[in-house]
């Protein structure tokens, strides 16, 4: 209002009960139970059986920041659900910028007995997923960005059965 961007009136109107809500790395104590609401939640919508978190990736969860509060630690989870194979979530399918882990420190520590093709396979799902989310699930845009064809994007999600969703749900 201050600096004239916001009318006077309208905030008034709006301002009936004013609820101070300090952020998340200021209330830590919330993060596991939003993080297994919204573990909940994502394995509701994508029809997965219940998903847990890793002692570990809860722990790099408690321990970040979150500057972006409670919206990235939900689009967090919604990630580790979507590229998730089993019940519980390790910290490998946590964003690195979370756990401090690099791209290439997860790779190192993939499962000794995936074949060749099985680590590749699951390398082109998380790089097309993170470019999907990056584009909000625009399927042109990322083929573009990729510099493919949109049918070869196409092939590839089919083939490595991703889901697409948009964001704009709130």
């Amino acid at each position: 209002m201050r600096d004239g961007r916001f009318r006077e009136d309208l905030f008034y109107r709006l301002n009936v009960i004013t609820v101070d809500l300090p952020p998340l790395r200021a209330r830590r104590e919330d993060i596991p139970l939003l993080a297994n609401h919204f573990l909940d939640f994502y394995a509701r919508e994508n029809d997965l059986p219940p998903r847990k978190l890793s002692a570990d990736a809860l722990r790099a969860l408690v321990d970040y920041e979150w500057p972006g509060n409670v919206r990235e630690l939900e689009n967090s989870i919604e990630r580790g659900v979507v590229l998730s194979s089993g019940p519980v979530i390790g910290s490998d399918l946590l964003p690195g910028h979370i756990t401090g882990r690099s791209f290439q420190d997860a790779l190192l520590e993939h499962n000794p007995n995936a074949s060749l093709f099985d680590i590749l396979e699951d390398i082109e799902r998380r790089i097309i997923i993170e470019k999907l989310e990056r584009c909000n699930g625009n399927q042109t845009e990322a083929a573009e960005q990729f510099r493919i064809p949109l049918s070869t994007l196409n092939q590839k999600i089919k083939r490595l059965t991703i889901e697409i969703r948009k964001k704009g749900r709130e």
